[in-house]
């Protein structure tokens, strides 16, 4: 039973069905041949009917087993491929962001106000790595507080909160036990350690502390290290956009 059920398993049953039925029709119609024309004995005739049947059944399951492993390889290799172009993709996304970066938005002619232009470059970051959620400091003379949640999160606007208020001067990413226990250092809770992911990048300019960037991921989100860069670009700008303004009007391109 087990053989007959590892030849009728669920890939091309009919298929299987189908040629087992065929080569039946087959065995029999050459035997009954065999009988009338060349009167072989009937146990001969069952000991053929018998191997030929056993014969193409290992067969049928050596060919389908074959082509079963095939169709996984080439599964395989098409979920690489899929993968290879999200990550294009993603590659691609990350790098049209920092060319959008544009540094004529830095310009006083514009009149644009510091805090609007710096919640757009922080909001384009929160939706480039897939944050859940960010939370944006300027220290005074800026004073500027900026959240971003698409869900609202009470617990974690506070938590974020207690991670701005902290003063720290490191850029950390909470995964991994060691850099876990600087965050608990700074005020967090095991609870939100083994719901979220934090990413704390104070922001500085020249050497000063202008500000603190956050952000908060799914647990175990990967973050590779072009991530973690694309995070320090944005830090600069966001420094570069408070506390440089140029005023480009009276140069022509």
């Amino acid at each position: 039973m087990k053989f007959i059920d590892r030849l009728l398993s669920k890939n091309y049953t009919f298929l299987k069905i189908t040629l087992i039925i065929a080569v039946i029709f087959l065995i029999l119609i050459i035997n009954i041949f065999d009988i009338y024309y060349f009167k072989k004995p009937l146990a001969s005739i069952i000991f053929d009917v018998t191997s030929s049947f056993v014969l193409t059944c290992l067969l049928l399951c050596l060919t389908f087993y074959l082509i079963k492993k095939k169709e996984k390889q080439f599964e395989s290799q098409i979920q690489q491929l899929c993968e290879a172009y999200q990550y294009i993709g993603q590659i691609n996304r990350k790098i049209d962001a920092l060319l959008e970066l544009d540094i004529a938005s830095l310009d006083q002619s514009a009149h644009r106000p510091i805090h609007e232009t710096a919640s757009g470059i922080f909001k384009q970051l929160i939706s480039l790595l897939g944050a859940k959620a960010g939370f944006l400091y300027f220290n005074p003379p800026l004073e500027f507080k900026m959240y971003t949640d698409n869900q609202k999160n009470h617990e974690v606007k506070n938590a974020l909160e207690i991670l701005a208020r902290s003063g720290a001067k490191e850029f950390r990413h909470s995964q991994g036990q060691e850099n876990e226990l600087f965050f608990k250092e700074l005020g967090l809770t095991d609870d939100l350690l083994k719901k979220y992911d934090f990413v704390i990048k104070p922001v500085y300019m020249h050497q000063q502390d202008i500000g603190i960037m956050l952000l908060l991921f799914k647990k175990n989100q990967a973050l590779e290290d072009r991530d973690l860069n694309i995070i320090r670009v944005f830090s600069f700008y966001l420094a570069l956009n408070a506390t440089f303004r140029p005023d480009f009007s009276k140069y022509k391109t």
